[in-house]
């Protein structure tokens, strides 16, 4: 019963971090549009580029915490060809947060929790992204 508690409190907690997070991302991207005098095409990019870095600093904080609990907590790791480095937890992390899923690796006991919800936080945060980026393009680019 620990273990569930446990993991309901991390996936939470990432939740409400990666959400904050891609909140004032998005926040200082409005902001920075609406002080950009120019429209140039060059806005989408820079949209997109800024956008890709939040979604990776997100992955690396749902793959630090992956790091921290199979190097901390027998219950909760993960399997498959695992070394234990920081970057198996990274690849990981990266496949729950896109949904890619490949199945290589894979969570064992109530770390599963955690990916479900990294996964479903993924989908929500890629989607708000790409409503973002699509109205930036229908607002400001123009031919």
């Amino acid at each position: 019963m620990y273990e569930v508690i446990y993991a309901s409190v991390v996936s939470l907690a990432m939740v409400l971090v990666t959400v904050t997070l891609h909140f004032w991302t998005l926040a200082g991207l409005s902001e920075l549009l609406k002080r950009w005098k120019q429209r140039v095409r060059g806005e989408i990019l820079v949209v997109v580029i800024i956008m890709f870095a939040a979604h990776m600093v997100e992955i690396s904080l749902y793959g630090l915490i992956y790091f921290w609990i199979d190097n901390n907590d027998t219950a909760m790791n993960l399997g498959g060809a695992v070394d234990g480095s920081f970057l198996d937890h990274l690849y990981f992390s990266a496949a729950c947060y896109t949904s890619l899923g490949l199945g290589d690796l894979y969570p064992m006991g109530t770390l599963r929790l955690v990916a479900g919800v990294e996964a479903l936080n993924g989908l929500i945060l890629i989607t708000w992204s790409a409503s973002f980026a699509f109205l930036v393009m229908q607002r400001r680019w123009r031919f």
